[in-house]
């Protein structure tokens, strides 16, 4: 019985040690923090700061040193100034689904007054219903429909709510914004997978996010707002709410600039690594180190958009120059060949009509038989290429391919489909040749465009039936389809 009880009060003590570890780690947090900070205009330094207080009061307290090669001077030329507008809050709000009516209508209270203060802030909204198997997530939803009319998914009780709120995150790197709070809720004390917050708080981390956990005081809850270096609201205390909107008031105020004139003033194109802190009385300070090299000196010109778009310009007109002249070089080139040419004098026998006649003919023959096959190629790709633009294909993609001739003399014989196109019709010219009076010369042909086999009238007189149908475009053809050519039918078959 001793035993017993000394380990139930070393199992007390524990508890009550990280209770108090685990709030004393919650609610600390830096009161000034660095947003970016600017050295493309050396040596003026600007740094946008992030505070928690009206800075302007100590301003006289500021202290600004920089450190190299580990001697340090201190920045006496310094100016504070605060925007004008409030630092934008992206929000990303993760809440359980609803039970009964009271829940929904507290629920959507709270996502609304959420709302309306990142509205105010000039932000972004995003709402994500925790679910086991789905994720819900919704994006730009005004704070004026979340009310209890607004249509909630209903989902049970979540088991797993570090699936949904892991899913979050991932949604969170793409944004780029400096000032992303992730608020996690949740109506219950533990959740079947506690065991992920360390694999959950390391992805937080690695983010460099802002979590808010709102839910009952619990062991596991305070754990999950201590790995994660976040903050813990009570969801069942009225001050924990109150706190919760008073740090998203304190999350959302303007930002402070602070610019100040280098002491070093070393030179832009020579190599130096300073480390700068400032301190702000006895409250503490902020650390950042920035280097000045030669390559970083021209990188900030070239993105300087005072130096990038001039020089833009000169390039743009420096190549059109160049361009004009060799033109003009080759325009004069052209002209001394053709005056070189012209003082030659020729000879030219003069034809008699029939010679030029017959020569004529001759060369509209050559010229129909070359170039003929060539433009109605041009238009017939022309032809593919818009229908292909206008709809999809639909059909299958076969390896191999036969037509069955299905009546006649030649019923049960095959011929197979081989090259990408095959012509259909009377002439001998054509792949399949048909012994059929009501067929013209070049009647159909089937070509493989992209995988599928496509079958095209070429414009005949009695038209093509497929399937029945009259063929009005081209068409991608099925297993078993039957095609029907003049008085020929014969069927498609593909594998």
């Amino acid at each position: 019985m001793h035993t017993k009880s000394l380990l139930k009060s070393v199992l007390y003590s524990f508890l009550l040690f990280s209770y108090f570890s685990f709030s004393k780690s919650v609610n600390a947090e830096a009161k000034y923090q660095i947003i970016d900070f600017d050295t493309s205009r050396y040596p003026q330094i600007s740094v946008d700061l992030k505070v928690r207080e009206n800075l302007l009061s100590i301003e006289k307290e500021v202290l600004i040193t920089e450190e190299l090669n580990t001697a340090k001077k201190v920045a006496s030329d310094y100016n504070l100034s605060v925007h004008s507008e409030p630092f934008p809050l992206h929000v990303y709000l993760s809440i359980p689904s609803y039970a009964n009516w009271e829940e929904k209508k507290w629920l959507m209270q709270f996502s609304h007054n959420i709302a309306s203060l990142v509205e105010k802030s000039k932000g972004r909204f995003y709402l994500n219903v925790q679910s086991d198997d789905q994720f819900h997530f919704f994006e730009g939803i005004p704070a004026s429909k979340l009310s209890p009319s607004f249509s909630l998914p209903k989902e049970k009780d979540p088991k797993f709510p570090l699936r949904s709120w892991e899913k979050v995150v991932n949604r969170m790197k793409n944004d780029d914004h400096a000032n992303k709070i992730l608020i996690t809720v949740s109506l219950q004390t533990e959740w079947e997978d506690k065991f992920r917050i360390a694999d959950f708080a390391k992805k937080v981390n690695q983010e460099n996010l802002k979590v808010f956990v709102v839910s009952p005081n619990s062991l596991e809850t305070k754990k999950l707002a201590s790995y994660v270096n976040g903050k813990f609201f009570a969801i069942t205390s009225e001050d924990g709410i109150g706190n919760l909107f008073q740090e998203l008031n304190t999350a959302s105020l303007p930002k402070v600039r602070l610019v100040y004139i280098s002491p070093w003033n070393v030179s832009v194109w020579s190599q130096s690594n300073l480390n700068v802190n400032i301190s702000f009385g006895e409250e503490g300070g902020v650390t950042f180190p920035y280097e000045i090299s030669a390559l970083n000196s021209l990188y900030l010109k070239f993105i300087d958009p005072f130096v990038f778009y001039p020089v833009l310009f000169f390039f743009i007109i420096l190549c059109f120059s160049v361009l004009f002249y060799l033109r003009g070089f080759d325009l004069a080139k052209s002209k001394d060949s053709f005056n070189t040419k012209s003082k030659v004098p020729t000879i030219r026998k003069i034809a008699s009509p029939t010679e030029d006649t017959e020569r004529s003919k001759n060369e509209v023959e050559i010229y129909e038989r070359v170039y003929g096959d060539v433009a109605e190629k041009a238009r017939e790709n022309e032809i593919i290429a818009k229908y292909l633009d206008r709809e999809e294909i639909f059909g299958e993609t076969y390896h191999t391919a036969v037509i069955v001739f299905k009546d006649g003399n030649l019923s049960g014989s095959k011929y197979p489909i081989q090259s990408e196109e095959t012509t259909i019709g009377r002439s001998e010219e054509c792949d399949l040749m048909l012994s059929d009076p009501y067929v013209n010369l070049i009647h159909a042909k089937i070509k493989k465009v992209r995988g599928r086999h496509l079958l095209f009238d070429c414009a005949s007189e009695s038209g093509v039936l497929l399937n029945g149908k009259k063929l009005l475009r081209p068409k991608a053809l099925h297993d078993l389809d039957e095609i029907r050519i003049g008085k020929t039918i014969f069927s498609f078959r593909g594998r």
